[in-house]
């Protein structure tokens, strides 16, 4: 370690020749590799190396580390928000009871029932048929398919 404080004294100013321009001065690589101010300044180079990568991911920890923290309190302060509206708006609402029974709803989708069988009756012409269930297909555009669905079928379907 002695030679590691004197070759960076003598780079701080000296008169003298610098230990790397002495070490650049050897006449060949075991020259320098035998040299024990080389492997002084080898060593200060790795470890600062070393010091430099760790002191960069500690830093990269802490930051991640910090905005982690700070995006758990965001949510959690939203989620606070969002129940106390949710328990405003359940004492807010008034309970009204009303005691009149309508029958339209009934009426409707018997007629409904009606109108599909006489179109099955009239599509199938006479002969028996059994309606077992009519039930809602749930949202028309989530089964009707694109343009480029429609284009890429009719190109398929295409008598060669």
């Amino acid at each position: 370690m002695n030679t590691a404080f004197r070759m960076l004294l003598e780079s701080a100013g000296s008169t003298s020749e610098s230990a790397i321009d002495r070490l650049q001065g050897l006449p060949d690589a075991s020259a320098q590799l035998s040299d024990p101010d080389y492997w002084g300044s080898v060593g200060i180079m790795a470890l600062t190396g070393i010091l430099v990568v760790f002191l960069i991911l500690a830093i990269l920890i802490f930051f991640f580390w910090l905005m982690g923290t700070i995006f758990k309190a965001i949510d959690k302060s939203k989620a606070e928000k969002k129940a106390s509206a949710e328990a405003a708006k359940k004492t807010e609402v008034p309970v009204v009871e009303t005691e009149t029974v309508s029958e339209a709803p009934q009426d409707d989708e018997e007629e409904i029932v009606a109108v599909i069988s006489a179109a099955i009756a009239a599509y199938e012409g006479e002969g028996n048929f059994t309606i077992r269930s009519i039930r809602k297909r749930g949202d028309a555009s989530a089964h009707t398919r694109s343009a480029w669905s429609m284009a890429g079928l009719s190109g398929n379907m295409r008598q060669f």
